[in-house]
């Protein structure tokens, strides 16, 4: 189907642009039923490839918004659906978009190259996501504390989100082949944040892990110029900041955060 689609829209698979497209019914199927859409969602699909996706998606949704950056699938897009009334192609880039775009659910294939990004983007929306990624990401995604993986990134991606491993999926589910396996990962929003905010706790979270092998009082002092805050007054508290006797690499989010109020009451 995909070979076909490609052959008949004189399109090649550009691999420099991150193009590998799903050819496994099997794991579009999950990833639709994963996301639990109802008619009353507007669901956004980030590259939209040659509409394998797009089209299973626009069964259950009320409409579909694919985002599709390279000019030739977009034309494969709107040939597609041409009749599909609920089928939005939406042509340039995701991130230049962002702002323009609303919508209930994300499910997407989306490049790889840009999956920090896109991570942080749904997650500052609060949008539930099921995302096809590289499983090496989508590992340092659910990562443990105290693990090779865990970093400021796991970190950042559990205050948005609870990330759910689905499925692994292997590079021969996609024509071109990719060099790596994929993984599918689905992201509950956090119904019940963190009373610090955002900024706040990102700039903490910095700091701690960039010396995650530390003890968290001489983290926070090393990463004096990440807080903004001055040497002198860091040594006054390090000794009481939450969990100082602690190394980084094991604090879990609700750690951090706790880390995070404390400074900003003691700026």
């Amino acid at each position: 189907m995909i070979e076909e689609l490609l052959r008949e829209h004189g399109v090649h698979p550009n691999t420099e642009m991150d193009q590998h497209f799903l050819d496994s019914e099997d794991i579009i199927l999950k990833e639709v039923e994963e996301a639990e859409i109802s008619s009353e969602d507007t669901v956004l699909e980030i590259g939209g490839g040659v509409g394998n996706l797009t089209e299973k998606l626009a069964e259950s949704a009320g409409k579909v918004l694919t985002v599709e950056k390279d000019s030739k699938l977009v034309k494969v897009l709107r040939e597609r659906f041409r009749d599909t009334e609920n089928v939005e192609v939406v042509e340039g880039d995701f991130l230049k978009k962002k702002d323009e775009l609303e919508y209930d659910r994300c499910v997407s294939n989306p490049p790889y190259n840009l999956s920090s990004e896109i991570v942080e983007e749904l997650g500052k929306k609060e949008v539930m996501s099921v995302l096809l990624l590289q499983k090496d990401f989508v590992d340092k995604l659910i990562a443990k504390p105290g693990s090779d993986s865990y970093s400021f990134f796991t970190v950042m991606t559990n205050f948005y989100f609870i990330p759910v491993f689905l499925k692994e999926v292997s590079r021969s589910s996609f024509i071109p082949e990719p060099e790596v396996d994929s993984a599918l990962v689905k992201l509950f929003p956090r119904k019940k944040g963190f009373r610090v905010e955002r900024e706040t706790f990102e700039r903490t979270a910095r700091a701690l892990f960039t010396h995650r092998r530390k003890k968290v009082r001489n983290a926070m002092v090393d990463s004096r110029h990440i807080l903004e805050m001055e040497k002198k007054r860091l040594k006054e508290i390090r000794d009481k900041i939450p969990y100082s006797g602690e190394r980084v690499v094991n604090l879990d989010v609700r750690k951090v955060a706790e880390i995070a109020e404390f400074l900003e009451e003691k700026r």
